[in-house]
This record gives C-alpha cells, structure tokens and sequence, in this order.
C-alpha cells in the first residue's frame, strides 16, 4: 500500500533525516576561540586581513568553516592548514605550589623548506611577537632563538626532507618563584600588621596573624600566577601561529630530480 492511499507520508526526524536515512558519524565542532584563530590565520596565509568573526554558540565544524571561508574570500585549504596549527600538539607542566603551569612546549610542521635568505622573516616574527631581540644559534643545522630573562624561551626551526618544523618552549618556573618569594612575605608582614594594629596587637602576638596573612597572601598570588601563566601560554600559541603564516609563506618545496 502507497503513501498516497494511506494518506499518510514520512516525516523527517528533528535532525531533519528520514527514519531510514544513515546517521552520520560525529564529528568535531571548533569553539568560538578556535573560529577566530583559525579563520584569522587562514587569512594571513592567503595575505588578507580581514576577519569575519563568528559569535554562535554552538560551534561549528570544519566543513561549516570551509563556507564560511568561502563566503569572506578565503581559500578553504588555508583553513584546513590553519585548523591543523589549532591543533598542533603541545605539552605544559602544571606547578601545584604556583598554582599553575611553569613550563610550555608548542610544535607544528608546515610543508617545504625554508630558504636561508628568508630566515631574517622568521626571526623578526619572533622578535614583533614576543617583544623580545634574543640571541641567533645554528645547532646542528637547526637554528635556534632564545631569550633567558627570568625563565627562558627557545625557539627552534629546522628544515629538512621538505618539511619545516617548528617548536617553541617556555620554562618560567623562575619568574613564578621570584613572584611568590616577593608577594607571600611582604603581603603577610605588611597584611599582618595592619590587621594586628586594627585588632590592637602587638608584639609577639602579631606573628599568628602574620602567618595567618601569609597564607592568604600566597593563595592569591597563586590566582595571580594562573592569571599570568594564561597570560604567557596565549602569547606562545600565538607566536606559533604567526611562525606557521610566515614558514608557509617562504618555505618551498624541494625541487624533484
């Protein structure tokens, strides 16, 4: 019996498929931080500035990202390069006792290789980025640029087989200390004695305030170190994501015999 003698017909599902139709795999859906960044670096990798950002709240995959390069005049392949520096692995070491990560290490690959004369674009990306002039080595065929003040960052490129990689670390354990040995002390001394002087203590009975003071003076230094660690773990992403732009721009692939 037919549909049309029934009077009846088949409704799609809420998703808008039919009760027979194959459901498609899950896929990944980028958030809105990851949208920016990734239509953002897919446009410089094209030599455009303009971005278009998108405000839902939903997400969208890699296809909804693809259209919607399209529709700014972007080229979607820069898109899935983009969205593979996104992704790109990266590793950090949390510090309990500074209250977040003390150490960051970035890495992603871009295909070709990059010319010894346009590596002075590579080390001003990382000089603009960083704010940083550091210091230029060649370490067996690797070049490297680091800054060591208070914590050090390294920034590795190497060239070979067609492919350039690209790693960027960050130990700031020093800088985390350096900040609890100066806030933790000087807030429960100075905390300790304002409030022992309000309360009309003095002498040795000051010093259970002063610990007391000390203790919540390093739990707020350690919000400050988790604010600061954000801080420095955004500005590395970001310089990977701007070495990627550059290294696709100057690398070229190996000539075929």
């Amino acid at each position: 019996m037919s549909e049309e003698s029934t009077g009846m017909s088949r409704k799609p599902t809420a998703q808008g498929r039919s009760p027979g139709e194959e459901r498609r795999p899950s896929v990944r859906r980028f958030g809105d931080d990851d949208i920016q960044r990734i239509l953002q670096t897919a446009a410089e990798l094209q030599e455009r500035t303009s971005l278009v950002p998108h405000d839902g709240s939903r997400g969208l995959t890699l296809d909804d990202l693809r259209q919607v390069a399209r529709e700014v005049g972007i080229d979607p392949t820069f898109v899935d390069l983009a969205a593979s520096h996104v992704d790109a692995p990266f590793e950090r070491t949390e510090s309990v006792v500074a209250g977040g990560p003390t150490r960051w290490h970035f890495r992603t690959s871009v295909p070709g290789e990059i010319p010894t004369g346009e590596l002075d674009r590579i080390l001003q990306a990382i000089r603009s980025t960083l704010q940083e002039k550091g210091e230029v080595a060649e370490v067996w065929g690797r070049i490297e640029w680091s800054h060591d003040e208070v914590g050090s960052t390294i920034v590795g490129i190497s060239s070979r087989d067609g492919t350039t990689e690209i790693d960027v670390s960050a130990v700031k354990s020093q800088e985390a200390g350096l900040i609890h040995f100066m806030m933790v002390p000087f807030g429960g001394i100075l905390g300790g004695a304002a409030l022992g002087s309000l309360l009309g203590i003095s002498g040795a009975g000051i010093l259970p305030i002063i610990l007391m003071m000390s203790g919540v003076s390093y739990m707020g230094t350690r919000l400050g170190w988790k604010a600061r660690s954000a801080w420095w773990e955004r500005r590395l992403r970001r310089l990977v994501e701007r070495l990627a732009v550059v290294a696709q721009d100057v690398a070229r692939l190996p000539e075929s015999d």
